[in-house]
């Protein structure tokens, strides 16, 4: 028997008991008991009873499909014998450091069933369903004031931490407004910094030059993990930016040691801003922190390092859990703006579990593999292509499959299922028959997602929301006075 299979086993039991005596899925956490208007009602009444939040830790693995949150479940559990942090507070509510509630979110935008992270992002900042490819704008032309400008005006510190570009869709939704699209990420960069929130941390620099940081006299500039652990703010430069790449972050599997983590950035961040709230007077702070490239991962039908990333997620949950244990002023929303590409193990027995373990032992992201490929004049013969794929994944592929990869690199379809010859869906859907790990597609998706809130009035959070509902519900949490206009 297998470690992973000793640990399901060992799950199981608990989960048979569970489900005898409590009723199955209820007691495995994975259904929302029934909610009648007036048990709602009084709830909200009660929430809205308990003083607000001072603080908010909005997380975000953007482009996280149900499936995801399972496997990256099933990894942690393998690895360690218990739940990941995130699937923890859900099975086991009295783990977390207050009352945890969890709904259920619609993430379709004003103009499509299958949400971008633009769109997703702008809904939650400013409280409406805008078009994909938005940042800001609503679909009549207005500039509503975003969420992260909301909280400054309340008095709170604010900061965007990512491993993404910071101009990227998702950091870009809480503070920018784009009269054009997420494409203008020159322009969004530039109104980040004009509207000044106190910690940018992720990557970047190609938007967030040496030049344009330096027109700031009051922020101080770090780009490697050793510097970002040393920083200590000085009353002359406040505010601060971690630039850590030039483009994004690297996925975690390829993540250099320069680069911090997401946990280390998040625990930094919320040191840094809760002694930044102190020197504004107290108010608060309110931070958005993103596993980004889990999508990224996603898009390329990339198992192993999707897993990797949300795992990386993961931990930065437990920093945030751990800085609100023993205090009663900080709400953590733990979310997703969309599925993308819906990856399940998918197959019985010893097959599923022997190779879910193959997948764990890989080496290299696809990004990695993209990267050698587009080094080459040509495209590569099949044993370049079956060395790269072993030296990256440490799975050794038939000679069939390999052919099928050669046909895809020389531009021919292999699957009949078009959007799945995009990006590195092939090298995806090859790995596989030994893996087991497959996915739906290369784009994202329109599945309701998880979202699961601790803390300060936690209660207001309804059960079914769509994303622009989201907005109300931080406003409401943190007790925010009307924004004023930009």
């Amino acid at each position: 028997m297998s470690n992973l299979q000793r640990g399901m086993s060992k799950t199981s039991r608990v989960s048979r008991r569970s489900f005898l005596g409590a009723g199955g899925l209820v007691a495995a956490g994975l259904s929302l008991p029934a909610v009648t208007p007036v048990s709602r009602a009084r709830a909200d009444e009660a929430a809205r009873s308990d003083p607000p939040a001072r603080n908010l830790i909005f997380m975000v693995s953007d482009g996280m499909s149900t499936g995801t949150l399972q496997l990256a479940d099933l990894a942690v559990r393998m690895r360690t014998g218990r739940s990941s942090r995130w699937i923890e507070v859900i099975r086991n509510p009295r783990s977390a450091p207050a009352q945890v509630f969890r709904a259920v979110m619609d993430t379709s935008s004003a103009d499509s069933l299958v949400t971008d992270s633009a769109a997703a992002s702008t809904a939650w900042g400013i409280g409406e369903l805008v078009h994909n490819d938005r940042i800001g704008l609503t679909p009549d032309g207005r500039f509503p004031t975003p969420i992260l400008v909301h909280a400054q005006q309340s008095g709170r510190a604010t900061g965007l931490v990512t491993t993404t570009r910071l101009s990227h869709a998702t950091p870009a939704g809480f503070i920018a407004n784009c009269p054009g699209t997420r494409d203008d990420e020159d322009g969004i960069a530039a109104q980040m910094l004009e509207r000044k929130p106190d910690l940018l941390l992720g990557g970047g620099g190609v938007f967030f030059t040496h030049e344009r940081l330096a027109a700031w006299g009051d922020l101080a500039v770090v780009r490697t993990r050793d510097e970002l652990a040393a920083h200590r703010p000085k009353s002359e430069r406040p505010r601060l930016a971690g630039i850590f790449a030039e483009q994004h972050m690297a996925f975690e599997m390829d993540r250099p040691a320069a680069q911090p983590s997401l946990a280390e950035m998040t625990e930094f961040a919320l040191r840094f801003l809760e002694s930044r709230s102190a020197a504004l007077g107290g108010s608060g702070f309110l931070v958005q922190i993103e596993g980004g490239r889990v999508d990224h991962a996603a898009h390329r039908n990339d198992a192993g390092s999707l897993l990797r990333d949300q795992i990386a997620f993961d931990e930065a949950i437990g920093a945030a859990l751990d800085f609100a244990a023993g205090r009663d002023d900080t709400l953590i929303v733990i979310t997703t703006d969309h599925g993308n590409a819906n990856p399940g193990l998918t197959d019985y027995g010893s097959a599923g579990a022997e190779g879910f373990e193959k997948l764990l032992a890989a080496r290299r992201s696809f990004e990695w593999i993209e990267a050698q490929l587009a080094a080459m004049d040509s495209p590569p013969s099949a044993e370049r292509i079956g060395s790269l794929i072993e030296e990256a994944t440490a799975i050794g592929l038939e000679s069939a499959e390999v052919d099928v990869l050669s046909r895809w690199l020389r531009g021919q379809a292999v699957d009949p299922f078009r959007i799945a010859n995009k990006t590195l869906g092939p090298i995806g859907s090859v790995l596989a028959n030994h893996t087991k790990v497959a996915f739906l597609s290369t784009n994202h998706t329109a599945d309701y997602v998880e979202v699961t809130a601790i803390g300060p009035r936690a209660g207001l959070l309804p059960p079914f929301l769509n994303m622009a509902q989201m907005h109300g519900f931080i406003v409401s949490a943190l007790d925010l006075p009307p924004a004023r206009p930009i």
